[in-house]
């Protein structure tokens, strides 16, 4: 008998790499994401050819003379607007009023006009290259952030140089709590909130609104106040936290600058530092965004303390204290570090992060 003569019947024939076996498809036939590499390239594009030819037209090139500070304090300053939950304010401010002696209204004017190019570049990195974000966590802090910015810019004001004191000094603490959460409790990290509801759309719509007004005062803070809630409330780790605050402080800066640029009309001479910090921060907050993306967990940690700790030398050294000054910060410390050990205290109330 012929093997031949045996019939054979297949009715589901799979095959290797075809559709009828996802997967066993080859790299080539899957379907593959829409790729928005272009966007940030031809976005940078745009604003250098917008920048020249202003620059060149309006006959502006003398400003780099006037200015040159500017541009360097921004060269370090945006790349860490990309690389930590800190802004480029957080540079730009303490230079800008302690060495530089501008004063504080135009270095924080100054601070939201520049984030609103740089860090809103860097969240075009951020979103095309898909660094893992919390979009809700974004979406309702720059909801309350609107409001915020409204209240800080024509509402309540915070008079000089307490908004940058009390920035410093309650980093610090806040720097004590990460590096405790961190090093002795050692709790693994989350990539996302443990869950979602409406007290979580609360929490972060309150974040955003007093966040939004103290960044009306210097220019950044809601993204270290999201940040501080992420990382010590809920344990979420700083490689997602970070990437999530520079697109939250970018968006809040979009509506600082049009406060100030469209509404208010107050920049004045802070146009010209903007015009020597523009090709800059375009190129350095995104870079840091790509570097932070690739450090490790424990580089950003340090790198973060390493900024709060220069910050508080800093403030330390330069800024005259009184009396009143010290005791105002003294219970802004008592009771920031309280909040945070509340944080801390929460955390350990929730399930643990899956492997």
């Amino acid at each position: 008998m012929s093997f031949a003569a045996i019939p054979v019947t297949v009715k589901s024939p799979v095959l290797l790499g075809s559709a009828h076996n996802p997967c066993l498809m080859s790299a080539e036939s899957r379907p593959r994401e829409p790729s928005y590499g272009f966007l940030y390239p031809t976005l940078l594009a745009v604003v250098y050819v917008a920048w020249l030819a202003y620059m060149e037209g309006a006959g502006r090139w003398d400003v780099f003379r006037q200015h040159w500070p500017v541009s360097v304090t921004m060269t370090v300053g945006s790349f860490i607007a990309g690389a930590t939950a800190e802004g480029g304010a957080a540079v730009a401010f303490p230079v800008f009023t302690k060495l530089l002696h501008i004063p504080s209204p135009e270095a924080r004017t100054f601070g939201l006009m520049i984030q609103a190019v740089g860090m809103t570049m860097a969240s075009v990195i951020i979103l095309t290259r898909r660094i893992k974000i919390l979009p809700r966590v974004i979406v309702w802090v720059s909801l309350g952030g609107v409001l915020g910015q409204v209240i800080g810019t024509y509402l309540v004001t915070i008079p000089a140089p307490y908004p940058r004191i009390l920035f410093t000094f309650v980093s610090s603490a806040f720097g004590a709590a990460m590096a405790l959460s961190r090093w002795h409790l050692n709790a693994a990290p989350r990539v996302r909130l443990p869950s979602w509801g409406g007290r979580y759309r609360l929490l972060f719509l309150v974040i955003g609104v007093l966040g939004g007004s103290f960044a009306a005062q210097t220019g950044s803070g809601i993204d270290m106040a999201t940040f501080i809630v992420l990382t010590l409330a809920f344990g979420v780790s700083e490689k997602v936290g970070t990437p999530t605050t520079v697109v939250i402080m970018g968006l809040n800066s979009v509506v600082g600058f049009f406060l100030h640029g469209v509404v208010s009309r107050d920049i004045g001479v802070v146009w010209d530092y903007w015009l020597v910090a523009v090709p800059i921060v375009v190129l350095g907050a995104p870079l840091g965004a790509v570097v932070a993306a690739r450090m490790k967990r424990d580089t950003i940690i340090r790198f973060l303390l390493f900024l709060i700790a220069l910050e508080l030398v800093t403030t330390l050294w330069l800024v005259p204290f009184s009396r009143t000054s010290v005791a105002i910060t003294g219970l802004a410390v008592v009771l920031s570090a309280l909040a945070f050990a509340g944080m801390l205290r929460y955390r350990g109330t929730l399930a643990p992060a899956p492997a």
